[in-house]
């Protein structure tokens, strides 16, 4: 891929790095204690949703984010995705920043980093999660019906749907009704961000997985054991993750803490950048 050819997610340019013969985007700004920035899992997803705290916490150390695969500027292979999939990547990521990291991750991308944060305690420092899943939902494993229903969207009618979902008109209806409260929120650069994204070939095929539950990931047991500081952040007027679900993780996990921000929904880091900033930092900084 030319550097012509970037999606212009971030004011970073794009590195690259090998996974598994494949090309995952890292971007990176600022310098001192390190951050990365995991984006959330839906059909237009990618970096960009980091925006607001890829610029805000420059100032507070290195700053890292990346696109998962089948995602932004990262490659967009064929093939069947799976959440083991995307915690190797995020661990992969921590091994190249190479010092402990405080990771900031949304939804089910904070549930990855959940696993990950587990799975290499030595590799991160502290936790900020933004509407996280991963215990009481989007956590059960696929069954034979979501495996039935994964092969018919493999074909023409599943790539029929995603032209649907991935829409102008389907991606602001997303937006709009679950991934964001305030409808000026949605303003042309947020939904030309979402939207030109989803349109890059081969991006139907890791959504399609989200749909039929293949990349749900069960972090019950890998929560309560975490022994990182955990700070989750809620988007108050949050529908598809509401704020009441906070208290799965905090049964989960006493030592976790919660902050509740009014006027966002889901996507609470790039509806109230400033705000989710300040709790991020000062949660990160102690």
């Amino acid at each position: 891929m030319s550097a012509a050819s970037f999606l212009p997610l971030l004011p970073a340019s794009p590195e690259r790095f090998a996974w598994r013969g494949h090309q995952i985007a890292t971007y990176r700004a600022g310098a001192g204690r390190p951050i990365l920035l995991v984006h959330s899992i839906n059909a237009a997803a990618s970096a960009f949703e980091m925006r607001g705290p890829f610029a805000a916490l420059q100032g507070d150390g290195e700053v890292h984010a990346m696109d998962l695969l089948g995602y932004g500027n990262s490659d967009r292979p064929a093939r069947r995705y799976a959440a083991e999939d995307y915690i190797d990547q995020i661990g992969a990521q921590l091994a190249r920043i190479g010092a402990p990291t405080a990771v900031v991750a949304s939804s089910l991308g904070a549930a990855y980093a959940v696993a990950a944060a587990d799975r290499w305690p030595e590799r991160v420092r502290s936790l900020v999660l933004a509407c996280p899943v991963g215990i009481s939902q989007l956590a059960r494993p696929a069954g034979p019906v979501a495996w039935a229903i994964y092969r018919i969207l493999r074909g023409p009618v599943g790539r029929q749907i995603f032209r649907w979902l991935t829409s102008e008109s389907g991606t602001r209806y997303f937006l709009n009704r679950q991934a964001y409260h305030d409808p000026a929120s949605v303003t042309p650069e947020t939904l030309a961000g979402f939207y030109t994204s989803a349109q890059r070939p081969g991006g139907y095929y890791a959504p399609i997985c989200f749909l039929t539950g293949l990349l749900n990931c069960d972090i019950a047991a890998a929560f309560a054991r975490l022994r990182q500081p955990t700070l989750i952040i809620w988007g108050k007027q949050a529908t598809t993750t509401p704020p009441q679900k906070a208290a799965d993780f905090l049964n989960a996990n006493p030592r976790a803490r919660l902050k509740v921000i009014d006027g966002a929904g889901m996507l609470v880091q790039d509806e109230r950048p400033a705000e989710f900033a300040l709790l991020a930092r000062d949660f990160i900084a102690g």
